[in-house]
């Protein structure tokens, strides 16, 4: 989309690929929170290991799932975000290109 004025040029293919970006980059993220959430027992590193190695995995485990959460809501805000303001500027567009139309006389 270019603004009527011919001084703004806004891609909005280019900025709407970036939205489908977002959106996938969250659901990517929060299908890792969900398996970070798992855990992992202590059984896992066996019966002497496991005591000393269990605690810190599943602290590393908690950690990484808070990360994931939060960069998870960073990329679902970012996308909601963007895809508000395309939205935005392509009405205003919208109207002032046929604001500026119907003063120059030449319709749609």
């Amino acid at each position: 989309m270019t603004a009527a004025n011919q001084q703004i040029r806004i891609d909005e293919e280019v900025l709407r690929a970036h939205v489908r970006s977002l959106e996938d980059a969250a659901e990517t993220l929060r299908a890792a929170a969900s398996t970070a959430s798992g855990g992992i027992g202590a059984s896992a590193f066996g019966g002497l290991c496991g005591p000393l190695l269990g605690p810190a995995i599943a602290s590393l485990a908690d950690a990484s799932e808070s990360v994931l959460t939060t960069a998870t809501a960073l990329a679902t805000g970012s996308s909601s975000g963007l895809k508000s303001t395309v939205d935005s500027f392509s009405e205003v567009e919208d109207k002032a290109v046929d604001t500026f139309r119907a003063m120059d006389g030449t319709g749609r």
